[in-house]
């Protein structure tokens, strides 16, 4: 049986779980490639972007709004939502990922710090 300090401590837990913010690393933004490293494109062009609302506040003055993007799933365009990230270092700013155009179609090129 669980203690009601800690039966407590996990219901306000799992309560406040479903309404964190994402202030880590992006799991999915990633360049396409395969196993072997060659790069993957996509012949089908993505949707425009969508108009974003910056969610709440930055949880801490080192935290930078990250946009969202298109991602391609399983045949199909999702929409990755922006989110807040963590700076890691003083002095660095974010470079969006975004979607060119090759010859051999569109290929995804990951944001990053610089």
């Amino acid at each position: 049986m669980i203690a009601p300090k800690r039966a407590f401590l996990l219901a306000g837990f799992l309560t406040f779980a479903g309404c964190a913010v994402e202030v880590g690393g992006p799991a999915t933004d990633m360049s396409y490639y395969d196993a072997s490293g060659n790069v993957l494109y996509v012949d089908e062009a993505p949707p425009a972007p969508r108009a974003e609302v910056i969610i709440g506040v930055a949880p801490s003055p080192d935290h930078v709004w990250i946009g969202g993007y298109w991602a391609r799933r399983a045949g199909s365009w999702v929409w990755i939502d922006g989110r807040w990230m963590l700076r890691p270092r003083p002095g660095v700013a974010w470079v969006p990922g975004h979607w060119e155009r090759h010859p051999r179609g569109h290929v995804w090129i990951s944001g990053h710090w610089r």
